[in-house]
């Protein structure tokens, strides 16, 4: 379920001071299998140094507990677990879970966090290879079921009632992680900041780039040029997340195969959308909702959204 997604944002950062002498500072990481910027001003050089310091850690905390190929993490704990043994987890990973099964139930299923035996099958990891037959569709979509994970919050624990069951939250974490690190950011008292974990946004405070003090993010055209723009978002603290069927895919028999899979057919969505930008407050419920209504299609998206007063722009296929 993990998405490679392209947003561009449109703004000017700056690299020191502007014309009002507002500090700003920037770090760039590896992790969560993609390139995550954080830019920060508005405080003194060594809060803002302090505060991009903690904010990393945080989001270094999410992805060691969320690593999909991680022999530690809780993720692999659960997908590793029998079925009705309770597994101990962080509360990371409990905080996801509660926001990431509430969007599954809302939309019954198109986006679901079980969806990695599926996921696994297809291999678009792989490179160029044949899609799985209709009797291995079958089989792993029968493992496949959000109902079948059981959280309880009291306790932290996880359960599964099917042993082969496995979770992915490559479709969750980034967006949590980024709303962590944005509280980190809070508690050092910055003036604004930019969280780009790969293409995902999550804006906080006044640009201070722009007359109007807006922040503007451009959506990728799909199957075009990284950084041809379809469209343009104004995002003041707020996120914006897209799942796209252009990222990653493979071509067999003239035909292409995207990652964007619908939990009902088990085979990717074909449904004319290329894109689902979703525009909300918090970053993990943009992440979550964006493979969702792409997978819903045009009107249950836009109805799945206004569930979550969430915006949600479509880029149709030409």
């Amino acid at each position: 379920m993990k998405k490679l997604i392209f947003i561009i944002l449109i703004l000017t950062l700056l690299s020191g001071c502007n014309a009002n002498k507002i500090t700003e500072l920037s770090d760039t990481q590896f992790l969560m299998d993609t390139v995550c910027t954080i830019r920060v001003g508005g405080a003194e050089q060594e809060t803002l140094n302090a505060a991009l310091k903690v904010a990393f850690d945080k989001a270094y905390e999410v992805a060691e507990v969320t690593d999909y190929y991680s022999d530690s993490s809780d993720v692999t704990a659960i997908n590793n677990a029998q079925a009705n043994q309770a597994v101990s987890v962080s509360t990371h990973t409990i905080s996801i879970l509660s926001a990431a099964l509430d969007i599954c139930e809302k939309s019954q299923g198109a986006f679901d966090i079980t969806i990695a035996p599926l996921k696994d099958l297809w291999g678009f990891n792989q490179g160029e290879h044949t899609p799985p037959s209709d009797d291995e569709i079958k089989s792993a979509l029968s493992l496949v079921d959000y109902k079948k994970i059981i959280i309880n919050n009291e306790d932290n624990t996880v359960t599964k009632t099917d042993t082969n069951t496995k979770i992915d939250l490559g479709g969750c974490a980034k967006g949590y992680a980024e709303d962590c690190v944005l509280k980190v950011l809070k508690s050092y008292n910055v003036e604004y900041a930019l969280i780009d974990f790969g293409g995902s946004i999550l804006t906080y405070g006044e640009n201070p780039s722009r007359k109007d003090k807006s922040w503007i993010v451009g959506i990728q055209k799909p199957f075009s040029q990284n950084g041809e723009i379809a469209k343009t978002i104004t995002a003041d603290n707020s996120a914006v997340v897209t799942s796209g069927t252009y990222q990653r895919y493979f071509e067999w028999n003239n035909k292409k195969y995207h990652h964007i899979l619908d939990t009902n057919s088990g085979y990717p969505t074909d449904n004319s959308i290329a894109s689902a930008s979703v525009t909300h407050s918090s970053a993990l419920t943009a992440d979550c909702l964006s493979t969702a209504c792409l997978v819903l299609g045009n009107d249950k998206g836009y109805e799945l959204a206004k569930k979550f007063n969430a915006d949600v722009i479509f880029i149709f296929d030409e």
